[in-house]
Parts: structure tokens; sequence; C-alpha cells
């Protein structure tokens, strides 16, 4: 059984998180009236660095990605919205959620099953490259 867990960018740290992931409801205000509740995408941060262990952290929306339940050629654990690398052709896919499974991008075939993790390696991220930093 894979654990359920997720990463996001997380906008106080400037770093990726990893843990639970909810979206925490704020109530907006206007002249002291309820207005409506804004929902924030956040990050129950369960790593084992016991300085930043067990709070909510808000991270960058979209920036969100679930765990495959799989690791790399080298133990890298691959998320959502990860770039993998064959070893076998040196092409670059794009892991995504297809209902109900992760698969890849392949330009020729559309979606693919991922399968064989072995004989890929993470070599990074769509937010990464997208200029996430900026955000």
């Amino acid at each position: 059984m894979r654990a359920i867990k997720f990463r996001g960018f997380s906008k106080k740290q400037k770093k990726w998180v990893f843990g639970y992931y909810a979206l925490h409801h704020i109530a907006e205000t206007e002249h002291g009236a309820l207005k409506g509740f804004k929902p924030i995408p956040c990050i129950f941060n369960d790593e084992d660095d016991r300085k930043n262990r067990g709070y909510w952290d808000e991270v960058v929306p979209g920036t969100v990605g679930q765990f495959t339940g799989l690791t790399d050629a080298n133990g890298v654990e691959i998320y959502e919205g990860d770039l993998l690398l064959s070893h076998e052709n040196s092409e670059v896919f794009e892991v995504v959620y297809d209902a109900p499974r992760f698969c890849f991008k392949d330009n020729d075939f559309g979606f693919r099953f991922l399968n064989r993790p072995e004989n890929f390696g993470v070599v990074g991220n769509i937010h990464d490259d997208k200029g996430r930093n900026e955000q």
C-alpha cells in the first residue's frame, strides 16, 4: 500500500514541503460583516525536521502534487508534476494524474502508464521550470 502524501512550494519558507494536503478556509470580512471564506491551499508538514514539523504551511496554488507511490532509478520519490528522464531513449516526460492512475504525457501516444520507474530519473518538475519561485 502506498503512502498518501503531497508536496507543495511553501510561500513562507520558499522551499518544497511534504505532508498532508488541505484547503483552509479563512473568513473574509467587510466593514465587520462576514463576506465569505477564502480557500488557502496548505500542506500539514510531517517531515522529520523538528523545527518545522506539525503545522500547516500555506503553499503556492497550483504547485501541489500527489506522491505516486513510486521511486525512480535513484530511489527519489516521484510526484505528480515531476519531469522524468528515460534512461532508454533520453526523452523527458511529465508525470500526470489521469484518473484512476498516474501516467506520463507522451507527445506521440497521449498518456502512457507509468510502469518500470527504475528506467527513469527525476530531473525536475514543471513548477520549477516555469519560474515558480517568481510567484
